[in-house]
This record gives C-alpha cells, sequence and structure tokens, in this order.
C-alpha cells in the first residue's frame, strides 16, 4: 500500500471515529456555566445558536508542561 493510500485510510478512520455520537458533547448553556476542554486532545467546534445571548471566552495555555506522577 502506498503512503498516500494508507494515509486516506488512516484519515478516514480516524474523521469517523471522532464524528460518532458517543464521542461528541453538545451543550445547552445554562446561566453561570462553564466549558473548559484541553485543545491538545479535543476536535472543537462551535455552534454560532447562542444569538440574542453575547459569549464570552477566555483562553489560558501552558507553556511547556510535561507529564508528572509522584508515587503514592
Amino acid at each position: 500500500m502506498s503512503a498516500r493510500k494508507e494515509s486516506e485510510a488512516l484519515l478516514g478512520f480516524l474523521f469517523a471515529h471522532i464524528t460518532k455520537p458517543e464521542f461528541q458533547v453538545r451543550w445547552r448553556w445554562q446561566p453561570n456555566d462553564i466549558a473548559i476542554w484541553d485543545n491538545r486532545v479535543t476536535q472543537h467546534y462551535a455552534n454560532a445558536d447562542y444569538l440574542p445571548q453575547r459569549r464570552i471566552m477566555h483562553r489560558a495555555t501552558i507553556l511547556g508542561d510535561k507529564p508528572f506522577y509522584r508515587a503514592g
């Protein structure tokens, strides 16, 4: 199998996987709700269905984080 065909097959599998409803979250916003996600492992898509309400977003970014484990 060529590298291009292998890439297409793998991407097709991954895109089909992430679009399955069991791997998706839809949120019905209520006053004072907050959502936090990790962009490194998230396929994010925002719907513009919040009008006439305002959408306020804040972003925090962690630089240079490394996995850490402390044995109990």
